[in-house]
């Protein structure tokens, strides 16, 4: 029930860069701006992990 207390940084910050990008891919239809805003943000999160070595990046790239 409360995984989420227990998980690494690292794991936390992938599950938000998905997040991230399916919600610009779901607002690209919409709203580019938008999208292209969530897009930036997840391009952050995905330097960072970058940074950290995060070892399943290869996943989700």
């Amino acid at each position: 029930m409360f995984s989420f207390l227990f998980r690494s940084e690292e794991d936390r910050l992938s599950h938000k860069y998905t997040q991230l990008m399916n919600l610009a891919y779901h607002l690209a239809l919409v709203d580019k701006e938008k999208s292209d805003k969530m897009n930036e943000r997840a391009q952050k999160i995905l330097i960072q992990l970058r940074n950290m070595n995060y070892k399943e990046l290869d996943n989700f790239i």
